[in-house]
Order: structure tokens, then C-alpha cells, then sequence
């Protein structure tokens, strides 16, 4: 009896610290594994401040062409500098109040003449101390005769924070003509940030000086500056993003599984407990390297997780989460989502590319712009309704004109873009006089009505040592005579 005693209390207790060891395992390898989560976060968080670091810089960019493009148009006009000369005011305000593309998108912009003294202006922001500071650039950098370009910077006043753009009065050619200026600006308010925010997939904050909380949350900083180069304020991106916030549930819901493999290590089933951590790993693993792929910009990488879709649990959903996710990011970053054609984003891209093919092949190249005709009017008359009808209807008449391989956007508010691979100037005439063919009214069933649409559009084709703001800027000058010349109408470059 007594050696039975002693026989049950050998198997006790090694059956016990066969339960001791295989507990011990699974938290040790349950720690380990959290801070290889823990890890993968920071990683990520390293990654997102590197995808802002290049997108951002990129975003801005595309608003100083805007008002760019905007300068260009009015301060590079004989009539313009003619019409300062002479203060025939009511000619000038005309211009401005006229073009909805200044009215909707800027909330300050006029002409001061090389005196300082103000012709025309809309809002005034400057102080005259700025002014000052203003025409000192100014004489500093231009010379008369010598060509001339936009200088586009960021300016507070009164809190308030405005991306500005200023360039000298200049001829046709593009030459300095007086030390008076044209401006345009627009604030940085929580829409503009709200729209930043929706491109970037990140929260934008924007503050005046140079002063910005730092926070855990804080993934990276963007200076403004100045005319004179000096810091005015401060861009500052938060981490609640959805890559970095699926990494904090993921935390949670890990430890969950820890626990349940803890439990089930108990029972002695160690072998269970191995063959899920291999399986975390190698799914995490791909995931962290699907999602390093994706921050880099080849959304394509997502595919990779196919194989973990299938699974039937939790890491099986988390995987198809983040693709689902990513795809839906994908189709935003690239598509207007009013008229479902691309957005500026994705069309700056393809222009770009479309150049280097053309420079490579030797063959031709034509990009159309168009503006629709009156479309504030139609707003102001029918309502955004009506407006928004309008710009589908014009959307559906383009895509139904053109081949798989022209790139159709919308560039602007009522403004869109055409890049027509391998067409010439001839050719891409007839295609823009096709789709004015194929434009109807558009009903509108609130205001029990059909409204008239018609558009203007400018051609312009690819020449040697082109880049895409030259050929958008030769374009948008043939779309502006269209609109000189009565609207409803097609110009091409000269």
C-alpha cells in the first residue's frame, strides 16, 4: 500500500510540473509574441510619418499649381496691366467677380499697383506692414523684362492662416511689366484641413506660430513658411489612422488569445498551443509586410493575404478587414466621388506617366480642359441639385465618347481634364466636337425642369522638353480665349 501511495505521488507531481512547464511556455511565448506586436506598431507608426513626410509635400503642391495656374491666368495679361495702369476698376472687378473658379475657391484675392495702393481687392488680409515686406521681394527677385512666376507662401493674420500666392504684373509673354501685384488666397480652415485629412487617411491640425503639442499621438510635423522663408505656423498629423489603430485592437484582441491558449496549455495540450503561434506569426508577419508594401503605395501587396482570407476565424477576418480596407482606400485616393471618374490626385499621376511614354514612343499626345459654361449661374438659379446633375450628366456624355485608354477627371469644381494617348490636335478637335454632340440637358425633377448645359474646352498638345504644367498651362490659356470668345466653344493652343 505504501509503495502505491509513493507511486501516485511521483505521477502527481510529475504530472503536475508537466502542467507547470507547458503553462510556462505559453506565457512565455505569449509575452514574446505581444511585444512583437508591440514592435510591429512602432514599425508602422515609423512607416506612416515616412508616407506623410512624401505625400504631404505632394498635396501642397498640387494647391500651389492651383494658384499658380490662377496667377498665370490674370497677371500674365496685357490687357491687365493696362487696365491697373489706368485703375479702370469696374473692367478689373469684372474679371474677377465673373469667373467662378476665383470666387469658389479663394477668400482673398485683388491687385495693388506698384505705388502699394490698392485697385481692387476682395477681403484685404495684408497689413501694411506685409505690403511692405511684399514689394521688397518683389523688387529683390523680379526684374522688369525678365520673366516672371508665381511666389506662393503661407501668412497669418489674426489667427488666421491663408496659402497665398503673389506674382508681379506681366505682358502676354510672361515678362515683367510693373512692380504691382496680383494675388490670390485661401484659408486654412478645419474644411480645407477636413479635406487634407480625407486624402491622407490621417488627422490634420493646423496652428499658428511655431509652437504644436506634442503628444503621443503626434506622427509628424510640416513647417509653413513665409515670404521670407521664416516659420508661421505649424501642420501637425495625429495618429488615429487605420493602420495604427488596427494594430491597438489587434493588441487587445491577442491578449484574448493568449489567455485562451493559457487555459488550454493547462489541459496539456501543448502541441495545439505551437501550431497556433506559428500560425499567428506567419499571419502577422504577412500583414505587417503586406502593410509596409501598402504605406510604400502598391496596393496591389494587399493580394498576399488571400491565403489567410480563407480562414474561418478571427485572423481569418482581421486579414479580409484589411483588404476590404485598403481596396476602399485605393478606390478613394483615386475617384471623384460626385461623378466617379478619377480625381486630380490620380490624374497629375497618369499625366505624368502618359509624357514619359510619349517621350520614349516619339508619338503624339493631346489633353482637352473643360469648363462648363455658367455652372455658378446654374447653381445660384436651380441649386447644387441641379449643379451636381449637371456635372454627372457631362461626366457620363464624356465617358461614352472616349476609348478605354484616355484618362477623364475632374480637375476642379466644374473643370475636367482629358489625356488623349497617341491623338493628335486634329483628332482630339473632333472627339471634344463629338462629345459637345452628345451633351443634353440634364431634367431636374425638383425644380420640374430641363437645363441647358454647354461647356468650353482648350487642346493643347505634347512638343519636345513639354512637362505637365506647361502643356496644362497651354491648354488652360486656349480654354480662357474660348471663354473671351463667347463660350460654347473649342480653341486650341496657338
Amino acid at each position: 500500500m505504501k509503495c502505491k501511495n509513493i507511486k501516485r505521488s511521483f505521477i502527481g507531481k510529475t504530472l503536475f510540473m508537466i502542467l507547470v512547464l507547458v503553462a510556462l511556455s505559453a506565457l512565455i511565448s505569449g509575452v514574446s509574441d505581444f511585444f512583437v506586436i508591440r514592435r510591429m506598431e512602432v514599425e508602422i507608426k515609423k512607416k506612416e510619418s515616412c508616407r506623410i513626410k512624401r505625400a504631404f509635400p505632394a498635396l501642397l503642391h498640387l494647391c500651389d499649381e492651383k494658384i499658380g495656374n490662377m496667377l498665370n491666368s490674370f497677371g500674365m495679361w496685357d490687357d491687365m496691366v493696362w487696365n491697373v495702369k489706368f485703375k479702370n476698376v469696374g473692367w478689373i472687378k469684372k474679371m474677377f467677380e465673373d469667373d467662378s473658379m476665383v470666387t469658389s475657391q479663394f477668400d482673398s484675392y485683388g491687385i495693388y499697383d506698384f505705388k502699394g495702393c490698392r485697385i481692387y481687392v476682395k477681403n484685404p488680409i495684408f497689413s501694411e506692414k506685409e505690403l511692405l515686406k511684399i514689394f521688397h521681394f518683389i523688387k529683390e527677385n523680379f526684374k522688369k523684362g525678365q520673366p516672371g512666376k508665381p511666389a506662393i507662401f503661407f501668412y497669418t493674420s489674426k489667427n488666421n492662416i491663408y496659402h497665398v500666392g503673389i506674382l508681379p504684373l506681366c505682358w502676354n509673354d510672361g515678362s515683367v511689366a510693373s512692380y504691382g501685384f496680383i494675388y490670390f488666397a485661401h484659408e486654412i480652415n478645419s474644411r480645407t484641413l477636413r479635406m487634407y485629412g480625407q486624402i491622407l487617411s490621417i488627422r490634420v491640425k493646423a496652428v499658428p506660430g511655431v509652437k504644436i503639442l506634442k503628444t503621443d499621438k503626434l506622427v509628424y510635423t510640416f513647417p509653413m513658411r513665409n515670404i521670407d522663408n521664416k516659420i508661421v505656423g505649424m501642420f501637425g498629423f495625429y495618429e488615429d489612422t487605420l493602420v495604427i489603430n488596427i494594430f491597438k485592437h489587434m493588441n487587445r484582441l491577442f491578449i484574448l488569445i493568449v489567455v485562451v491558449i493559457f487555459v488550454i496549455y493547462v489541459g496539456a495540450f501543448s502541441f495545439v498551443a505551437n501550431s497556433i503561434n506559428d500560425a499567428m506569426k506567419k499571419t502577422f508577419g504577412s500583414i505587417t509586410s503586406s502593410l509596409k508594401r501598402l504605406s510604400e503605395g502598391d496596393f496591389n501587396a494587399i493580394e498576399e493575404l488571400d491565403e489567410f482570407c480563407k480562414r474561418d476565424d478571427e485572423l481569418g477576418n482581421l486579414a479580409k478587414n484589411i483588404q476590404k480596407i485598403a481596396r476602399q482606400l485605393s478606390v478613394n485616393l483615386s475617384t471623384d466621388p460626385l461623378t466617379g471618374v478619377y480625381n486630380r490626385l490620380y490624374f497629375s499621376k497618369k499625366f505624368e506617366e502618359e509624357i514619359e511614354r510619349t517621350k520614349r514612343t516619339g508619338r503624339n499626345l493631346s489633353f482637352i480642359i473643360f469648363d462648363l459654361d455658367d455652372f455658378k449661374k446654374i447653381n445660384d438659379t436651380y441649386g447644387h441639385i441641379a449643379g451636381d446633375l449637371v456635372l454627372k450628366n457631362f461626366a457620363r456624355s464624356v465617358l461614352t465618347a472616349i476609348r478605354s485608354i484616355d484618362i477623364f477627371a475632374r480637375i476642379g469644381g466644374e473643370e475636367f481634364g482629358l489625356i488623349l494617348p497617341e491623338t493628335d490636335l486634329k483628332t482630339a478637335v473632333q472627339i471634344a466636337e463629338r462629345i459637345k454632340k452628345r451633351l443634353n440637358g440634364v431634367y431636374v425633377p425638383e425644380i420640374d425642369k430641363k437645363v441647358k448645359i454647354t461647356f468650353s474646352a482648350g487642346i493643347a498638345g505634347y512638343r519636345d522638353g513639354d512637362n505637365m504644367d506647361s502643356i496644362f498651362h497651354r491648354a488652360d490659356v486656349a480654354l480662357y480665349r474660348a471663354k473671351q470668345k463667347g463660350k460654347n466653344r473649342i480653341e486650341v493652343e496657338e
